[in-house]
């Protein structure tokens, strides 16, 4: 594949296109990667820096009012283009496998609508293309390696990813003790990932 190319068809099918809105999920891994995971954490963001936190009460947990809440922040931003980071894979993915349990009274017909007809463009190739133009290398890398990249050091990001390294627990758990005891500081997590992956969508598409 001519990455040079490839990068050049993503700006093309974007050209244009002012509601771009970026996603990211918080999550409690219980049962393995997209199995049994509940969601505690949604923000979002806009290219214009309108951004929003949706948080799920620890002591009255209800993941679909969380999901419901989505729904009325993505009908307001009526988004054409859905940006994350592996959200295609992993965010977006975990969305709809709860969307289809509902039952027909209870389904989110406008965030599957959006879902459903939105271009998704997921910004983990996006950054690989980009990389392998600057340096001559393709490979696919965490957010963390990203933002922390000399490649992209000039850009104005928040570079949140050190919030979930606590001592004895690994990331998943990190983030339910963060959600239970310092629900601010999981905010400042979820929403410096969105801000980041919308830093670097300027950056790099536009």
């Amino acid at each position: 594949m001519d990455i040079d190319i490839g990068l050049s068809r993503v700006k093309r099918r974007i050209n244009g296109a002012r509601r771009v809105m970026a996603l990211d999920l918080e999550t409690l891994v219980k049962g393995g990667f997209l199995q049994n995971e509940n969601i505690v954490v949604i923000s979002v963001g806009t290219l214009q820096g309108k951004y929003d936190v949706l948080m799920a009460d620890p002591d009255n947990y209800d993941e679909y009012a969380l999901l419901n809440n989505l729904q009325e922040l993505v009908d307001s931003y009526q988004p054409e283009v859905i940006i994350g980071f592996n959200h295609v894979s992993y965010d977006i993915t975990l969305i709809n496998t709860k969307l289809v349990k509902f039952p027909y009274s209870k389904q989110l017909f406008s965030l599957k609508y959006f879902f459903g007809t939105s271009y998704l463009l997921d910004m983990m190739y996006v950054c690989a293309l980009d990389l392998r133009i600057k340096s001559g290398d393709y490979a696919i890398q965490s957010l963390k390696k990203i933002v922390n990249s000399e490649l992209y050091s000039g850009i104005n990001l928040m570079r949140v990813k050190e919030t979930l390294e606590m001592e004895g627990k690994n990331p998943a758990e990190a983030v339910e003790f963060l959600w239970k005891n310092h629900d601010k500081r999981l905010r400042e997590y979820s929403l410096g990932d969105v801000h980041d992956v919308i830093e670097l969508y300027k950056y790099i598409l536009m």
